[in-house]
């Protein structure tokens, strides 16, 4: 886990020019926003906004009378956001920069639903559960994704060869959430009932594929790897692009499945 709020959104501001660029970041939103139960004239908090691809999805879901505002503390994601946001033409989502953990300025029963795509793996998770719990009204949806501890392969591979060739152990982002049970319990500490936890899988295509070595050497979760000097990078990343070469060529499809899963809860 990054601890460290600035160095995430340090991080989240050098990705934001490229991050919409990986077709699965969005089909992973969009399903996870199309299970998620929510309804027409709903109040959301999109925690972790990103480029926008799960509020744009939410803001079509709730309607022109629903609202959603979306938090993130890159200023460089948030910029694309409204891009995405503007060019669809969508005008009931509103953008804030702020840690989504700490969202003392807003009212406690604001929101009808708390949905975070793929960002509460970089958050401390009972935290963040437990603000989100204070924003909700009484029965109040939340709704987060996360990926298995392991996937996607291409992670792992990234992982793997970083300890083999230089001795770095790279936390997998996944681990805390990855798996029903640990969603679960989670779920049930920070005090929400009636979990359910779905399983999904979202398919990397060729061209994600292709910016592997870039989303990994880039994420929060891979600080420590941007601490190499430049020509160990380059020695890095030979051997993990020749290693998912070699992945690819045996079996693409598998290499590019991602595990994923969809967890919702009812504040009680």
């Amino acid at each position: 886990m990054i601890e460290d709020i600035r160095t995430i959104a340090e991080t989240f501001d050098e990705r934001a020019e490229t991050y919409s660029k990986n077709v699965w970041h969005r089909v992973y939103a969009e399903q996870f926003v199309e299970l998620a139960p929510l309804e027409p004239s709903q109040h959301v908090l999109d925690a972790g906004v990103g480029t926008g691809f799960a509020a744009i999805a939410i803001a079509r879901r709730v309607g022109a009378a629903g609202h959603v505002l979306g938090i993130d503390v890159s200023p460089g994601m948030l910029l694309k956001a409204r891009s995405a946001i503007d060019t669809a033409g969508i005008g009931n989502v509103e953008l804030m920069q702020a840690d989504a953990t700490d969202l003392h300025l807003i009212a406690s029963s604001t929101f009808d639903a708390v949905i975070c795509a793929s960002a509460l793996l970089y958050m401390p998770v009972a935290l963040a559960l437990g603000e989100w719990r204070r924003l909700l009204v009484p029965r109040g949806l939340i709704g987060f994704s996360t990926m298995r501890t392991g996937s996607p392969p291409a992670g792992q591979l990234f992982r793997d060869c970083a300890r083999k060739e230089f001795g770095l152990t790279l936390e997998d982002p996944s681990a805390e959430l990855g798996s029903e049970e640990r969603c679960r319990t989670v779920l049930e500490i920070a005090g929400f009932d009636r979990a359910t936890i779905v399983p999904g899988v979202v398919q990397l295509s060729s061209g994600d594929l292709d910016h592997a070595w870039e989303s990994n050497v880039r994420s929060a979760a891979h600080a420590a790897v941007r601490g190499l000097s430049v020509a160990d990078q380059e020695v890095l990343r030979a051997r993990f692009e020749s290693a998912m070469d070699d992945a690819r060529r045996e079996d693409e499809a598998s290499f590019g499945r991602v595990d994923v899963l969809y967890a919702f809860a009812r504040k009680t």
